[in-house]
């Protein structure tokens, strides 16, 4: 699944480029894809598509600190705890944008949840958002793609 989000981030630098379903699942079947890398890539970004900022607005007027219930504290690593954590503190992330991507990346299964799935997690967050990043924090997020490996 990770490798056809990082392929959908470089082939396609902005979303609305994106075809349909449809013809998307059959380039990416024509690029070397699997059908079920292909499915559950599709069913996680529709998720995505489907959180609309809006139902986060009212995070993002708090200036409270964000503390994980026991079951997000538990699914999710330290690692990647402090990594939302940086990006947010950085600019990188608004706190709803925080909150879109707290919750795709619970939609994961457990044992795909690492840093590097969390720093592709964050890029389509903000691809989703066609939201920019500040360069420093973007060229950490892009090691997903090109510096460290995506897959487990």
């Amino acid at each position: 699944m990770f490798d056809v989000l990082a392929y959908l981030l470089e082939e396609f630098s902005d979303p609305d480029a994106c075809p349909a379903h449809d013809d998307l699942g059959r380039q990416l079947a024509a690029a070397g894809f699997e059908n079920d890398e292909i499915s559950s890539a599709l069913e996680w970004l529709d998720g995505l598509n489907s959180l609309s900022e809006g139902a986060y607005l009212g995070a993002n007027d708090s200036t409270g600190l964000r503390v994980y219930h026991d079951e997000e504290a538990a699914r999710l690593p330290t690692e990647v705890r402090g990594l939302i954590m940086f990006l947010e503190e950085n600019g990188a992330l608004s706190p709803a944008q925080r909150e879109m991507l707290i919750d795709r990346l619970l939609a994961m299964p457990d044992d795909e949840i690492s840093l590097p799935t969390a720093k592709l997690a964050a890029l389509m967050v903000l691809w989703a958002q066609r939201a920019e990043l500040p360069v420093l924090v973007g060229e950490d997020l892009l090691t997903a793609l090109h510096g460290e490996p995506t897959m487990q």
